[in-house]
């Protein structure tokens, strides 16, 4: 009976170190080949050498099994028996601290505990008389192990990489030309990448809108500007009153790429797009305003799964919403009457945090006004990544924050460009 038992321990202590090792190789070997960084392929390195000792830790067990006194079998053992400990120990504070379930929390949940067994049983029988300075050696390996924790938790979660992602939006007028009973105007939207890493442009937004004559004879008084402030304007004019005439939403689009699948802006790299509004000549506008805006997502913190090419249809579906049978979330479709969805599934930068995380998703509304609405800029992008289920609920500002932090999910707009008509026809006009 004794030797049964015997043998069962020492095939959990096997069987223990030969699951660590298919696990630390499966991430070793998906982030060789798979990870956005190079410190994450790094990494990957790491992995696959701390897979490879704890096969030979398995050999060790083995011939510790047949002979009994292999010194430096047993410290072979006893490292292996570590490495677990506090690699599965990391993973399963990843996976509590993202708050979210995958089938590997099962695999954290059983070799964490083995692991303690395993030192337990490798104490009873006295592993420590066998290894030379027993007591330095794991202390070392808990030393290492804690400040390769720390350095991976800092790097690749709460630090802010070093390198930025930024995108710099501009709009220019061009000059308008009056055909026939229209005006055509011209509007030029660049967007460049003036930051060191890529970006996936997940959607762009450009309004155009114009503001009827509002010139008042008789100078506005000072009641009439608190009105102002109390309907939000900005500006306080004494002879235009815009507050009453407002503006007329005459173009709005998107200016980058196509509906699918997401364009791409490498360092340096920029999108100049031609833009011609059109109105009727008659339309007595006195001033344009325009203005742009980029929703964008850094390519080394996530990846947008896109099989378009191997299967002609992208995984960045497009959902068009209209509005009583809109299914937008309530607090997206405050926002307008009108909504695109664009929703694609999104891996993470690393094989550790793609198997600590659940599902993710990334989803932009693009939000539209009727038009003609006297909101000149009422439209919006509005976009966020987290599981499907998470979606339905307005995101908190923590919230916000960790997108930013974690995936790089920011907005880059251009601020708003204003010139009067009689500045941009031409003077033969």
């Amino acid at each position: 009976m004794g030797t049964s038992r015997s043998t069962v321990r020492w095939v959990l202590l096997a069987a223990g170190l030969c699951a660590t090792a298919i696990e630390l190789g499966v991430f070793g070997s998906a982030d060789v080949s798979n990870a956005l960084t190079y410190v994450g392929r790094i990494n990957g390195v790491v992995f696959l050498a701390a897979a490879i000792l704890e096969v030979t830790a398995l050999v060790a067990l083995i011939n510790l099994r047949r002979h009994g006194t292999a010194k430096y079998c047993a410290a072979l053992v006893l490292v292996g028996v570590l490495v677990s400990l506090l690699v599965n120990l990391v993973l399963l504070i990843l996976q509590i601290d993202g708050w979210s379930y995958t089938h590997y929390l099962w695999l954290w949940a059983l070799l964490l505990p083995w692991s303690l067994w395993a030192l337990w049983r490798l104490h009873r029988i006295e592993i420590w008389s066998h290894v030379p300075h027993a007591r330095g050696i794991a202390a070392g390996v808990a030393v290492t192990g804690v400040l390769a924790v720390a350095n991976f938790t800092y790097t690749q979660i709460y630090q802010p990489y070093t390198s930025t992602a930024m995108l710099t939006n501009s709009v220019e007028f061009g000059t308008a030309t009056v055909t026939g009973a229209g005006v055509s105007l011209p509007v030029r939207l660049r967007t460049r990448n003036t930051g060191q890493v890529g970006v996936y442009v997940l959607g762009s937004l450009y309004q155009v809108s114009g503001r009827k004559t509002s010139f008042v004879s008789t100078p506005r008084k000072a009641r009439e500007w608190l009105q102002d402030i109390g309907s939000l304007q900005r500006d306080l004019m004494r002879y235009t009153n815009v507050r009453n005439k407002g503006y007329e939403l005459l173009a709005q689009g998107q200016f980058i790429g196509r509906a699918g699948p997401v364009h791409v802006l490498e360092p340096g790299s920029e999108s100049v797009t031609e833009k011609i509004v059109q109105f009727p000549a008659g339309a007595s506008y006195e001033l344009m305003s325009a203005t742009a805006n980029v929703t964008y997502l850094r390519k080394d913190r996530a990846k947008i799964v896109d099989n378009y090419a191997r299967s002609g249809r992208s995984s960045w579906t497009r959902t068009y919403e209209y509005g009583s049978d809109a299914v937008a979330p309530s607090w997206v479709a405050e926002k307008g009457v009108n909504t695109f969805r664009f929703r694609s599934h999104i891996t993470h930068s690393n094989a550790v945090l793609e198997n600590t995380r659940a599902p993710h998703y990334v989803t932009l509304w693009w939000v539209l006004n009727e038009p003609g609405s006297e909101s000149p800029f009422g439209s919006d992008l509005v976009a966020m990544i987290g599981p499907e289920d998470a979606q339905e609920s307005r995101p908190t500002p923590a919230e916000l924050r960790r997108m930013t932090d974690r995936y790089g999910l920011a907005h880059a707009p251009s601020g708003t460009v204003q010139k009067s008509m009689a500045e941009l026809l031409e003077p033969r006009s």
